[in-house]
């Protein structure tokens, strides 16, 4: 898809506000008494459920990419008035979208989902490949993660914070948002997009690495696991700066 600015607004941080906050799932058992040693009153429930950034991920090697699920706790993004739960992400290379017709070299996914899973938000972070610079420390976390998983061994892996990642690059440039669908069959239309504008760098031996193990899945096409850009159909993009 070929971005369009259609409306600007003056800095909405959409993820910045956003809640991301331990389930707590390992936790004590909570409820409302005060004097009852067996639970945690609400004055002790944040000892017990504190915030978190979900760090800690499974890894997984699929037929068309890796993906990453949630390891304890719970993160969450809120948009549009709702509120979605992170699932995992993945990595497309190159781009699912062009940027003023631009191909980018690869884009993450971070995939959240409504209460019922009736609905997705999405969060697409780009890609650049730099000739000289260095990696993203949350990308490079990633890549190192993806030399030990296969198809047969789930790896376990812990990353910086993937909300201090996402909005680092959203303050800096914005984001984009519309109403889309799954990059993949069944290509369900059920997702809220949001897509940061500025990419996150990693260094051009880092993405022969990545490109090196997309190489290695049997339905990518000699590496590229990204779906063709499709006309915006009189869709509106939505461009919040």
């Amino acid at each position: 898809m070929k971005f369009l600015a259609i409306t600007t607004a003056l800095v909405l941080c959409i993820l910045s506000t956003a809640s991301v906050a331990a389930d707590g799932t390992e936790g004590s058992a909570w409820g409302y008494k005060r004097n009852d040693p067996s639970m945690a009153s609400p004055e002790q429930w944040s000892e017990h459920y504190p915030t978190g950034d979900c760090t800690d991920y499974n890894l997984t090697q699929s037929s068309e990419s890796f993906k990453d699920t949630v390891n304890s706790g719970s993160c969450a993004v809120s948009a549009n008035n709702a509120t979605y739960n992170m699932l995992q992400f993945h990595l497309h290379a190159p781009l699912e979208h062009t940027l003023n017709g631009e191909h980018l070299d690869g884009e993450v996914h971070f995939v959240h989902s409504n209460t019922d899973g009736s609905t997705l938000l999405v969060v697409g972070v780009f890609f650049k490949a730099v000739d000289g610079g260095g990696t993203d420390p949350w990308v490079a976390s990633v890549l190192d993660a993806l030399d030990t998983v296969s198809m047969n061994a789930t790896v376990g892996m812990s990353t910086t914070s993937y909300a201090d990642a996402i909005n680092a690059a959203a303050d800096a440039n914005g984001v984009f948002n519309y109403a889309g669908s799954l990059t993949t069959p069944a290509c369900s239309e059920i997702v809220d997009w949001w897509v940061v504008k500025q990419p996150v760098k990693l260094s051009v031996t880092d993405l022969g690495r990545l490109q090196s193990q997309l190489k290695e899945l049997p339905v990518t096409d000699d590496g590229k696991n990204a779906c063709p850009v499709h006309p915006l159909n009189g869709r509106v993009v939505t461009a919040y700066a």
